[in-house]
């Protein structure tokens, strides 16, 4: 899976080959690799709820360290606007962010091999 960025238009460059989408506040669904990991193309039958579920925690401690820089990033932009609140709200998103990310590397830990 590569890494991606996000710009301001907040587009998502995923590796796995999902169609791309866009955050906004009426968009609550996220399109992971859900169907990816429903039925594996590459694969001759489906994957055991335990392999679909490794995938779907390894997406997303990507997918929260990806939104970690980009809270931190307009945590940035914020301040230099003059906007100390919106920062400070930011930068506590992004740490609040890292402690889910640790409870999900957990989870993933806790997994059978």
């Amino acid at each position: 899976m590569t890494h991606h960025h996000h710009d301001d238009s907040h587009h998502h460059g995923h590796g796995h080959g999902h169609h791309h989408h866009h955050h906004d506040p009426g968009h609550a669904t996220h399109a992971g690799p859900e169907a990816e990991a429903s039925q594996d193309e590459h694969s001759p039958s489906p994957l055991s709820a335990k392999e679909k579920l490794a995938k779907m925690l390894d997406h997303w401690v990507h997918h929260n360290h990806d939104h970690v820089t980009s809270y931190r990033l307009w945590a940035q932009r914020a301040r230099s606007e003059g906007l100390p609140e919106v920062a400070e709200t930011l930068e506590t998103i992004a740490q609040k962010s890292l402690e889910l990310t640790v409870l999900l590397e957990k989870a993933r830990a806790n997994l059978p091999s």
